[in-house]
């Protein structure tokens, strides 16, 4: 049996002779010669190229042969992306061309449509972007952009709602252990409810809520019997003192005669927490390392709690168990602190200015930032009239 003649599968799969030595990458077919291996690409039309997508086991991942075609594979795309640039290079082919020449062609024409269209507002927005923009300006919040392709900017999803006619919001919610979470919500919607819709409470908590609600909607029905039967006895003396008080004011004239207006709403109110919780809008693009929170009443709209205020793409907002004067009151020790507490330490004006050289930092096209020299007004033939002479001065 040790004389035997080896079974055809151990030989090679071309000639049939020889014990085979190579494994094509591509199909793992066996082959013992180059000869054998040209015939063998040829015959099935194989390219003996790595299929960089082809599936491996888990077991054939944590191998150094793996590790070392992974390895190959990328360095082979930088080294294709290297021979590009070269080439482009040797051949006299400018990469940033059609940058350069759109940005000097819109400087040097003299069509005023050109400069409109590199200027228009609505170039580059996505759909309904420009609605969306329109939205938020005109319910008083001013919106930051992030740069194109940033994950701010790939994470918000607000737009204007057609079928409700109000602006869909993406809220990102912080909690006081970091855990984030980007949520979308109608504007029309309390605060409250916003977060109760994108952090459902848990069933049992549900039915007890719903049993306090149906309890104080009892209570409330009890005291509206009640002020109706009071309401109903006490109806002769009203007519009469309406009648007395028409009388008088006939005869002797009131300063109070405008009608009383409706009380707007104090933002003096204590906040209240909601689920025991605190929400506050934070505001970005300040000095201070410290997130800067605004504090938000539960029970008001979305498009009220904005309205007044900046957001970086979309509001975020945190939800926090310590109220507005615990963090006040441990301002030297929390991680927070508060819009009124850094608005006195910095001061309203500063702050604007600092908030309006941030935004403008980025649009800033001549001078140099932060320098006194304007170099629009530089005269560069003096320029180059200095240079000469340093350049062509002989030595003392």
């Amino acid at each position: 049996m040790a004389d035997a003649d080896p079974l055809l599968s151990e030989l090679c799969s071309i000639c049939h002779v020889n014990v085979p030595k190579y494994r094509c990458p591509r199909c793992s077919t066996r082959t013992c010669s180059l000869p054998c291996t040209r015939r063998h690409k040829l015959w099935s039309q194989c390219s003996g190229v790595r299929d960089p997508a082809a599936y491996l086991r888990r077991s054939e991942l944590a191998t150094e042969s793996a590790f070392d075609r992974d390895f190959n594979f990328i360095t082979g795309i930088e080294r294709a992306l290297e021979r590009g640039e070269r080439d482009a290079e040797n051949r006299g082919i400018d990469l940033a061309r059609g940058r350069t020449m759109e940005n000097d062609e819109a400087e040097d024409s003299t069509d005023p449509a050109v400069g409109q269209k590199r200027k228009h507002p609505g170039q580059g927005l996505v759909k309904g972007e420009a609605g969306f923009l329109r939205g938020a300006e005109a319910g008083g919040v001013k919106v930051i952009r992030a740069p194109k392709g940033m994950t701010r900017n790939k994470q918000n999803a607000s737009r204007w709602h057609p079928k409700h006619k109000c602006l869909s919001w993406s809220i990102e919610w912080i909690s006081s252990t970091g855990e984030k979470s980007v949520r979308n919500s109608l504007e029309t919607y309390t605060l409250s409810d916003a977060y109760d819709r994108a952090f459902s409470l848990p069933r049992s908590e549900k039915v007890a809520r719903d049993t306090t609600k149906q309890e104080d909607a009892k209570e409330e029905s009890a005291s509206t019997a009640q002020d109706s039967s009071d309401t109903a006895t006490n109806a002769a003396t009203t007519a009469t003192t309406e009648t007395t008080e028409t009388t008088s004011s006939t005869t002797i004239p009131s300063e109070d005669k405008q009608p009383a207006e409706e009380p707007e709403p104090s933002s003096d109110l204590p906040i209240t927490s909601h689920r025991d919780l605190y929400f506050y809008l934070h505001r970005p693009r300040t000095t201070t390392k410290k997130p800067v929170l605004v504090p938000l009443q539960p029970s008001a709209k979305l498009v009220d709690a904005l309205r007044g205020h900046t957001v970086l793409e979309f509001p975020t907002i945190y939800t926090l168990p310590d109220s507005s004067q615990r963090l006040l009151a441990e301002k030297e020790t929390s991680p927070f602190i508060l819009e009124e507490e850094y608005l006195r330490t910095i001061g309203p004006d500063d702050a604007a200015e600092k908030s309006a050289e941030s935004e403008g930092s980025a649009e800033e096209v001549s001078g140099i930032p932060g320098s006194g020299v304007d170099l629009e007004n530089v005269d560069e033939s003096k320029i180059l009239e200095v240079l000469k002479q340093d350049l062509f001065e002989p030595a003392a």
